[in-house]
């Protein structure tokens, strides 16, 4: 019975922070349904190569949404198009309101990117570089080309054959 406890207000934050502690969460939004097909695919193939990340779907309604759970890192990785990453990370067009948020790709995915806030750990941006590769769904000529936004050292590291950073 609760006649006589006490109520305690809370929040569900608490619980999120455990969550995404214990889960790698991969950014999608509903604005574009092609992110969310490959975060599934990305979630797939992580699940058979880096079962250890427990890979899950965070599905955000926009990108912007996006922008305003990276930058201020309650979301570390998300499946954007070139165009919203390059206004993430000048804190232009849709994204202004969010400011700059310090994105790093970690793979080129044919028509998007896969990134993470650039305080990934280098040596998580490495196993997931290494992980998708691995699985096929990258392959090594489509990585490090184009710096228009900058690549994560750490999965830079792996298409450049360097060993898995400590």
């Amino acid at each position: 019975s609760l006649a006589g406890s006490s109520a305690a207000a809370h929040t569900p934050y608490g619980q999120w922070v455990v969550y995404r502690k214990k889960h790698l969460l991969i950014g999608a939004h509903r604005a574009e349904p092609a992110t969310y097909e490959l975060a599934q695919q990305l979630v797939g193939v992580l699940g058979k190569h880096l079962p250890k990340a427990k890979s899950r779907i965070a599905r955000a309604p926009t990108a912007g949404r996006l922008a305003s759970l990276i930058g201020p890192d309650q979301l570390d990785v998300a499946v954007l198009s070139p165009a919203d990453a390059a206004g993430m990370l000048n804190g232009t067009g849709d994204f202004s309101a969010y400011g700059k948020v310090a994105l790093q790709v970690l793979v080129r995915l044919e028509k998007h990117l896969l990134v993470a806030h650039e305080r990934f750990p280098d040596r998580h941006a490495w196993l997931v570089a290494s992980a998708l590769h691995a699985g096929g769904i990258v392959t090594k000529a489509d990585q490090g080309a184009d710096n228009t936004i900058p690549w994560h050292p750490g999965s830079l590291a792996h298409f450049k054959g360097k060993p898995e950073p400590t």
